[in-house]
């Protein structure tokens, strides 16, 4: 497999758009998104992340923005978000 691609922290843009108004529907396919971006696997490890340890990363899914358009040709959904991994560091473990 290659070198992981995006560092614990690291901001990565997702950008959502829909026919129909779901507002919790984008947010899961935002979700989905940064799980595949980060190469989630059926064990919980981020692959796509550099030094990733299950049992210390998360990954964040935040909502940015929405746009509604609409017009004779029908409506659009934009929705943005940002996505990231945050680790947990014990400070016990440290020393």
């Amino acid at each position: 497999m290659n070198e992981p691609q995006y560092a614990a922290g690291e901001k990565v843009p997702i950008h959502i758009s829909r026919q129909e108004s779901n507002f919790d529907r984008a947010c899961e396919a935002a979700y989905k998104y940064a799980l595949m971006r980060f190469h989630a696997d059926d064990d919980g490890y981020l692959n796509n992340v550099k030094d990733s340890e299950r049992s210390t990363d998360s990954v964040v899914v935040e909502f940015v923005s929405y746009r509604h358009t609409g017009g004779m040709g029908g409506q659009s959904f934009q929705y943005e978000f940002v996505a990231w991994v945050e680790r947990y560091v014990d400070e016990d473990d440290e020393e």
